[in-house]
């Protein structure tokens, strides 16, 4: 499982362009490979009515439900322990406004990132922001058109990714991601 904590500086990079956008305002949320639920937790408290957070560690819940009570949103936060595939996931079509995720980047299981991606656009959400391995730009933007959606490059970032599993041979490694943005008019 690729599950490292998105660090609060992404979370935030993530969460500008549709607050600009008036998108956060009101909306239900979904936070795909939730994790910690930090997206989810920081749609609620930029004004999103509802946030769902998905992961597929059930574990992650109990951390989500605690986080959120800490901080006075916890009554708009759904955390659903599920499976996502290409097509296939908990959530129901029509029911997100906005997807903001950072899924898996298909290393460790190749094409993970890709059954996010298309998952996401399969709920019809009026936008989607992501985190994508970098240097694949014209494959998520293909699959982007393929579905409908514009695609914007956000710009590169530096992901943090500690020394947590024993293949990892440096205390800290950093790689490039990419932050984009699909759109549905």
């Amino acid at each position: 499982m690729e599950q490292y904590t998105t660090p609060a500086e992404l979370v935030l990079a993530m969460l500008k362009v549709p607050l600009f956008k008036g998108l956060i305002e009101d909306a239900t949320v979904a936070d795909l490979g939730s994790g910690t639920c930090r997206i989810a937790i920081a749609s609620l408290l930029l004004g999103a009515r509802r946030a769902i957070a998905v992961d597929y560690d059930y574990r992650f819940g109990s951390i989500c439900k605690l986080s959120a009570e800490k901080l006075g949103v916890s009554e708009g936060l759904a955390f659903v322990s599920a499976w996502i595939a290409e097509y296939s996931g908990p959530l129901r079509q029509g029911l997100i406004d906005l997807v903001i995720m950072n899924p898996p980047f298909g290393v460790w299981r190749r094409g993970a990132d890709r059954e996010f991606l298309e998952y996401a656009m399969s709920l019809n959400a009026r936008e989607i922001v992501a985190l994508v391995k970098s240097g694949n730009l014209e494959f998520h933007a293909g699959l982007a058109k393929a579905r409908g959606y514009s695609f914007n490059f956000l710009g590169t970032h530096e992901f943090p990714i500690p020394a947590a599993m024993p293949h990892h041979r440096s205390r800290i490694r950093r790689i490039k991601v990419d932050l984009v943005e699909l759109s549905r008019s």
